[in-house]
């Protein structure tokens, strides 16, 4: 019988790798998010998708393989994970940490268990595993009763409550639900497996536990970092634009900031619209270019290295961002308030029409991503203006030495006359 697989047995939860652990932390804020809602079994059903998501990504765990309803038990195990973790979690911000003493063992034959129950109950009346764990940690330590406070014994329940510990440790207090990193928050903006409330979830956290006037500088930064990582995937693997693949992730970031709450502030703005507020802050600082500058003298061959390949990543960071500005333009992400359009506008204005006559060329290649933007943006009313400066912009297109900038440039100006032929298509009709 006891090697009947039908005859189902208390299992431990298994030991996860560091993989699985980092996956199953990730969504540990969206599933205390719904733990707080008013929709009955929310959080329940959360769980069990992302035990769905678990198994395609990394197989059922061996020591559930070839038992009867393995999958039920495998999303009630990672049900049971989210619960126990984020139930821990919150007992440790509220100052209710269980004891962590172990139980006495009682001596006798080996089928005698090893709960404790409360000497003041007349009648073995079951009771909850916490209160188990509590009078069983007072007759552990009765030498020193004195100084712990008496616990009443609580109400018998109909059940015995199990809440088995794993061999995973429990986020600190300040991370309560995920180890919030911006790593963690770098992978959440091109992850599809984590939907937009758990993302919002994901960054009202990190902002949480790092308080600032400015707090979500940092998830810019990841934003950025999702950006960078997402083009530099292998061309295989990708089956979007570069264009369209930054559009997706600040409207991923934009509907996360829909979560947003009165209280989450950043640089006087508040709710939903501090996202953008951030974002449009950071593209203003990008759009000022400035060289890594050599030191006067003393400089070795080694320093000189390092500064040349400063300078190169600091001009893919730069064009980058400006492949951001012209996205963030087209999405309406710089003109989120009415205060605050006009002077939007005229940084993206002032950017196309300045950087065609700066003598770098890093900044030809910036000026015309965000002087697309502007045409695909623009009224018909225009156009003649930005047939003017684009026309300049071909002329330095000539004169850009670095072949790989001048490939960026070529594609972006065959788009943007395509994209001044459709306004002429657009007043014909």
């Amino acid at each position: 019988m006891a090697s009947d697989p039908r005859v189902s047995k208390p299992r431990l939860p298994k030991a996860y790798t560091d993989e699985q652990l980092i996956f199953l932390r990730s969504h540990i804020s969206g599933f205390e998010t719904r733990t707080r809602g008013h929709v009955r079994g929310d959080a329940k059903k959360f769980a069990l998708d992302r035990a769905n998501e678990f198994l395609v990504r990394f197989g059922m765990p061996e020591d559930l393989q070839g038992i009867d309803e393995a999958e039920p038990r495998f999303r009630e195990q990672i049900y049971n994970w989210y619960k126990n973790t984020v139930g821990r979690a919150r007992r440790k911000l509220e100052g209710r940490t269980r004891s962590k003493k172990p139980i006495e063992k009682v001596s006798g034959s080996p089928g005698h268990s090893n709960l404790t129950w409360s000497p003041n109950l007349e009648t073995p009346t079951t009771v909850s595993y916490a209160a188990q764990s509590d009078i069983s940690g007072q007759t552990a330590s009765s030498s020193s009763q004195q100084q712990q406070q008496h616990v009443p014994p609580p109400q018998p329940t109909g059940h015995i409550q199990f809440s088995f510990q794993t061999n995973v440790s429990v986020p600190s207090a300040a991370t309560l639900a995920l180890n919030a990193s911006p790593n963690a928050l770098r992978d959440a903006f091109f992850t599809r497996g984590i939907d937009v409330p758990t993302l919002s979830s994901l960054i009202q956290s990190y902002v949480l536990s790092h308080p600032s006037p400015t707090p979500l500088n940092p998830i810019i930064d990841a934003l950025f970092a999702a950006v960078t990582s997402s083009l530099n995937a292998p061309t295989a693997s990708r089956t979007a634009s570069n264009h369209d693949t930054i559009i997706t992730i600040l409207r991923r970031f934009t509907e996360a900031c829909g979560y947003f709450p009165a209280t989450l502030v950043h640089a006087g703005v508040s709710g939903p619209v501090a996202g953008p507020r951030a974002l449009q802050m950071a593209i203003r600082k990008s759009s000022i270019w400035y060289p890594v500058l050599a030191p006067a003298s003393g400089t070795t061959m080694s320093d000189e290295m390092e500064r040349i390949a400063a300078d190169r990543q600091k001009r893919k960071d730069y064009i980058q961002w400006a492949q951001i500005h012209g996205a963030a333009l087209e999405l309406g992400l710089l003109s989120f308030r009415g205060d605050y359009a006009s002077t939007a506008e005229s940084l993206s204005e002032l950017m196309a029409r300045d950087a065609v006559w700066e003598t770098d060329e890093v900044e030809w290649v910036a000026g015309i991503f965000v002087l697309q933007s502007l045409i695909r943006t623009g009224s018909l009313t225009r156009k003649h203006e930005y047939e003017q400066l684009l026309s300049t912009y071909e002329g330095r297109w000539k004169e850009i030495k670095d072949e790989a900038r001048q490939a960026l440039v070529t594609e972006v100006l065959l788009s943007a006359q395509q994209d001044l032929a459709h306004m002429d298509e657009g007043r014909v009709q």
